[in-house]
């Protein structure tokens, strides 16, 4: 069964009319212990989600999700256009834009708010 997810009503993809370039935030691990430890249960149940089975594309959402909460635990942030533009060179075609917003919305009100604007799937713990 496929749960939809409801997000932030404004994402945080943007395109410049001048450039048509799109741009992508930093996003930065709060200054909280147990959201971190939360965090880092929520990459495990991500990495859990992974079928080696499967191709790339059926996943995509979830290697954002992965590729963005690796990033931003080792890191204590990340800029996404930059991760963007390194998934984007690794995974070719199968890359999906639109899922990497979404993951990027969806880790930015994890950060935030614990995902209090995140309906569905299995929450943050």
């Amino acid at each position: 069964m496929k749960i939809k997810q409801r997000f932030l009503p404004n994402p945080i993809l943007t395109i410049s009319k001048r450039s048509s370039r799109m741009t992508l935030p930093t996003i930065t691990l709060p200054d909280n212990h147990p959201r971190r430890q939360m965090l880092e249960r929520k990459l495990e149940e991500y990495r859990g989600r992974l079928d080696p089975s499967k191709p790339p594309a059926f996943h995509m959402a979830t290697i954002c999700r992965i590729a963005i909460l690796e990033a931003l635990l080792r890191d204590n942030g990340v800029d996404a256009q930059v991760l963007s533009e390194v998934l984007t060179e690794t995974y070719r075609e199968s890359f999906d834009i639109k899922a990497f917003n979404t993951a990027c919305n969806v880790i930015i009100d994890y950060c935030n708010t614990g995902g209090q604007n995140v309906w569905g799937g299995t929450g943050l713990e």
